[in-house]
Formats: structure tokens, sequence, C-alpha cells
């Protein structure tokens, strides 16, 4: 028998609890390693998507110094030149004056927002008043995305712009402040992707991780979800559809849209009612694959605009995207009203008034803006502008309603559309800046001109 002080025993339990120890101690790591990298990998984007005040810039009527100030990579000639359209008599008999400007650096679009103002909404986005240019606010947003028009904003948490993927909402106050975030990316939430924002609302998708449970949602500032309804479409993971929905809404209608394979079950459009979220219609697939351009394969369908009882979409095949058809569809029962006898290529930017559809689309190699009867789709007026200097393509444009008519702008494009039919503008190429976007409030009308490094907006109206 061993003598228990010679230091050499056998005991079989202190092997045991040898491991034993060494086992908890590794649970003890693994848990502190794990809790470390989810509180790394699985923090809120709340606080990259916050406003933080900006110093104020340029602007006013002085129209010559706020371009100097907004556009200085541009050569003097061009400044020059630029000044001169947009004194040009052929600008001014359509716009009006020229009243002021606003350096808006930053800002990749125009959006109406409270009280008469205008945002030029992006990285950094700047409020102020289109009549006299003097600017109220101005934010920038780190990593946010800043969307929407009217009395709210919202500043998000984009992670995936492809799919529309959104994992934080900061809403926006009147004054550019932010306010209590919401966290759409915690463990256990339904997955959000943005579909459309107006009205001071914001429209989302909303799904589980393995795609159960599809949703559409609108929120607001106030209340957060003002409703959540059912929507029928093909249980995939929610990425994927995210990149296959889109959606547009006026104060009464919501149209969702979604890509399709012929042989779909599921509707290939779906209207809701603007204010309860109550689904209205759905329009099967095979009503829409037969006037969608001929070919084989899955149709991608865009909802361009939605007002009053029309929606206006974009059809287009799989294998030819930027090859879409314009199409019409009633928003009182999602029927097919009108094919457009356009090919308008890739719409950028649409407008329905009470009479005309008017759209800017890239066909080929020229900014195209054609004019449509609202009522039956026929054409009703066109005009092309050639993507001329480098031939950069551009990927923005904006229609804006006039009193008289639309103004249309994409890149080196800009085009009036009235009674009388299309006028184009005459923008000059040489300019190494673009249009981008056009807004009109309160009879004043602003257009956002953008450089390589600086962005300005300038306003026409009664001087």
């Amino acid at each position: 028998m061993p003598d228990p002080l010679d230091g050499d025993t056998d005991d079989p339990l202190s092997a045991d609890r040898r491991v034993l120890i060494f086992g908890a101690a590794a649970m003890v790591a693994l848990i502190l390693v794990g809790g470390l990298s989810a509180a790394i990998f699985t923090r809120s984007a709340c606080g990259r998507i916050a406003p933080d005040p900006a110093l104020p810039r340029a602007a006013g009527d002085d129209v010559e110094a706020v371009v100097g100030d907004g556009l200085a990579d541009l050569f003097d000639d061009e400044r020059e030149t630029l000044l001169a359209w947009l004194h040009s008599p052929e600008v001014t008999g359509h716009l009006g004056q020229v009243v002021a400007a606003a350096d808006v650096t930053g800002a990749e679009r125009l959006v109406p927002a409270a009280e008469g103002r205008v945002a030029a909404t992006g990285a950094t986005t700047t409020l102020f008043d289109p009549a006299s240019g003097d600017v109220h606010e101005t934010a920038t947003f780190g990593e946010g995305t800043v969307v929407g028009d009217g009395d709210t904003l919202y500043s998000l948490a984009l992670t995936n712009p492809m799919t529309g993927q959104t994992d934080a909402i900061v809403p926006l106050d009147r004054s550019l402040e932010g306010g209590e975030c919401h966290d759409t990316a915690t463990v256990g939430t339904p997955l959000a992707f943005l579909l459309e924002a107006g009205g001071g609302e914001l429209l989302l998708f909303r799904g589980d991780e393995d795609g159960d449970a599809p949703l559409v949602e609108l929120r607001d500032a106030d209340r957060r979800r003002v409703w959540s309804t059912p929507l029928q479409t093909p249980q995939i993971p929610p990425g994927v559809t995210g990149e296959r929905l889109t959606a547009g809404m006026d104060h009464d209608t919501v149209v969702v849209a979604r890509r399709f394979d012929a042989d779909d079950e599921m509707p290939a459009l779906s209207g809701f009612e603007r204010t309860s979220g109550e689904q209205r219609w759905t329009t099967p697939p095979t009503a829409l694959d037969e006037v969608a351009p001929t070919g084989d394969g899955a149709v991608w369908v865009e909802v361009v605009a939605v007002d009053g009882d029309t929606a206006l979409l974009a059809i287009a095949r799989d294998s030819a995207r930027d090859a879409a058809l314009l199409i019409a569809v009633d928003t009182a029962d999602g029927a097919v009203r009108w094919v457009a006898d356009v090919t308008p290529g890739t719409p950028l930017a649409a407008a329905i008034t009470a009479d005309a559809v008017t759209v800017v689309a890239l066909t080929g190699d020229d900014l195209e803006v054609v004019r449509l009867d609202r009522g039956d789709g026929s054409a009703t007026g066109s005009a092309g502008t050639p993507i001329e200097g480098d031939g950069q393509r551009p990927d923005r444009g904006g229609v804006a309603t006039l009193p008289g008519g639309t103004l249309a702008a994409a890149g080196t494009g800009v085009v009036y559309s009235g009674a009388d039919g299309v006028t184009t503008l005459g923008y000059d190429p040489a300019v190494a800046a673009q249009i981008v976007d056009v807004v009109s409030v309160d009879g004043v009308t602003v257009l956002l001109i953008a450089s390589g490094d600086g962005a300005v907006a300038v306003a026409f109206g009664p001087s």
C-alpha cells in the first residue's frame, strides 16, 4: 500500500477535479470572449448616425459669390459659363429670376421640408429658405443616410444600400435635432429594409432571418409604428426580398412591387391604404408578365411614382434591366391601365400632374424627357440631350411640378415640359458640374448643382 506521505498518490478523484477546474476556467474564458465579441460586433449603430451641427456656409442673394464658394473646384471660365446660363433668358423665361443661392456641399438631393423650407440632404444636410437663401440649420450625419421629406426627416444606418437593410433609425425634427433612436438590429428583432420615405413617415419591409412573417410597416416620429401589415411574398432570405422590392406612396395609397417569375403564385403588386395599412388589392404576376418587354426570365418592377388614381411603374426583363417599359396601374384595384408606346430606358425621376406624366430617363447615350398623357399613356412630347463631356452617366435626377408645367433635370440635361410641348433649356456640358435634382416650393424653383467637390442650391422665382 503506498505511503500517503511520500507525495506519490494515485487518487483517481484528483484527476477528475483537475479536469473540472480546467473545464470551468475554459468556459468562463469563452463566456468573457463571447460577451466581449458581442459587445464589439453588435454595438448599436445609433451613435454613428446622430446629427452633429456644422458651421454655416455661404448663402444669400449674392449668387456669384455663393457659386464661387460652393463650386470652388470649377475653373473660372466654367463658373462664368454656369452663371451666364442661370441668368439666360431661356432659363429665366420658364423659371423666373435667380433670387438666391446656398452652398450645400455634401448634399445629394433636394426635398420640401417643414415651414416652406427646402432640405438639401446628404452626408451634410442643410435646411434653407428658398426665397432668400437664408440657411437655418446645417448638420453632418457620420455614417447616416438622410431620407424623407415634410415635417420629419430620418437618418438611417443604411448598412446595405442594395437591399435597403437599415439597422437604426433617428427621426430629425425641424431643426435637424435627433430624436430617440430606434435600433432595428437587436437580437430577436425582425430585420428592417427601407422601401420609401415621405410626408414625415418611413415605409419599411420587415422580416425574420429565415424569411418568415414578412411585413410592410409604416412608421412616424411620434407613434413609431403607425401600422404593420402582412405582405404576400415568397419565404426566402429577407435580404433577397429587400433587394427585389420597391414601393411608392401618396397621402392615400401605398403600392409595393416585387421582382417575379412568370410561374410565381404570390402577387407582383400589392396596394394598401396609407392611413390604416389595410390591403386593398393585389395584382398577379400573369397580369404584368403579359405587358412586360418580350423575352424570357424574371421581370423586375419598379414603382416610379404614385399620385391619386395612378401608379407609374417601370417594368423590365432581368436580361435587359436598362430597357424598361412604362406602365400605369389604377390605384383603386391594381389593374393595368396603359402601357406607354415609348421605351425610356432607365427612369431616374418622374412626376404625375393633373393631365400628364413626365419622366426623365437614360436611353442609350442620351438623357431623354418624355411627356405622356395621364389618361392613356400616349406620348405628347419628348426631348433628348446627349451625354457629353466626360461621358459619365448620371445616376440621379429630379422632376418638379411648376405652375405651368414640369422641369426635369439630370446630368447636363435640363428640360421644361408644358402644354406647348417639351423644350431643352440648353445646359452647357462643358461645365464640370451636373444638375442632379430640382424641387419647387411655394412658387420658388430650386436646382441642385454638384461638382466633384462641392454643391450649390440655386433658387428661381419672382424677384
